[in-house]
């Protein structure tokens, strides 16, 4: 009998070692407040709703459909990162790097992400709704079909950002630049874009565009504009009837 139990907790011993040295070469401690270095790892699907990520490296990592509600990653690093449908709703994440990262379809509602970079990132389809964006950057980002109602990008660079056919009703972009931006058929009833400068940038078709809020905005010759928004030239005081676009 003696021996039967010495044998019994020997194999649980052997066991409990075995267990703890593969958990050890996972490249993610699976407890919540994990921050460190991730890079490249699958995180796909997994639950981190409500972890602490603030700092760590999750550079080109798989995060496809991960559920990451509430998260706390401010600055962070997830360039090049596939958050593909990804749930980050409610997520901090002030300064964090999304630069080249995949962020399509993403459920990004309500998340706290002013200064954060995302350059050059896909988020085509996401919803940003309620987003808090100020000064963040999305030069050459891919925002087309998403969803910003109500975001705040104030002071935010849009320098050769895509947001054709997004919806940006009650969204906020005083101030921002949006230098070479591409706003084709996009929809902006009760948007504010004052005192930004749309040079070189694309408004044609745009929707709502008599109830938003263009106060101080001008733009270049080059930039087709909707017929009923004659802009004045940055640089003028009025602009001239004819350089609404036909």
């Amino acid at each position: 009998m003696i021996r039967l139990v010495h044998a019994l907790l020997t194999a649980s011993a052997m066991s409990f070692v075995a267990l703890s040295a593969q958990a050890q070469s996972q490249p993610v401690a699976w407890s919540p407040g994990y921050a460190g270095a991730c890079g490249e790892c699958d995180l796909s699907g997994k639950n981190l709703t409500g972890w602490s990520l603030a700092g760590g490296n999750y550079s080109s990592a798989n995060m496809e459909y991960a559920f990451m509600r509430g998260v706390q990653a401010g600055n962070a690093n997830f360039e090049n990162a596939n958050a593909t449908s990804a749930d980050m709703r409610g997520a901090i994440l002030t300064s964090a790097q999304f630069a080249g990262a995949i962020l399509s379809d993403a459920r990004l509602q309500g998340i706290q992400a002013s200064g954060a970079d995302f350059r050059s990132a896909n988020v085509r389809g996401a919803n940003l709704q309620t987003a808090l964006l100020v000064g963040a950057n999305f030069a050459s980002a891919d925002l087309t079909g998403s969803r910003m109602e109500s975001a705040d990008l104030s002071g935010a660079n849009l320098t050769g950002s895509w947001l054709n056919e997004t919806i940006l009703a009650g969204a906020v972009f005083n101030g921002s630049n949006m230098t070479g931006s591409q706003l084709r058929n996009a929809a902006v009833h009760g948007a504010s874009f004052k005192d930004v400068r749309f040079i070189d940038a694309d408004l044609s078709g745009l929707k709502g565009a008599e109830t938003a809020d263009f106060e101080g905005a001008c733009v270049s010759l080059s930039s087709p504009l909707p017929a009923p928004l004659p802009l004045p030239l940055c640089g003028t005081a009025v602009a001239p009837a004819a350089f609404a676009s036909k």
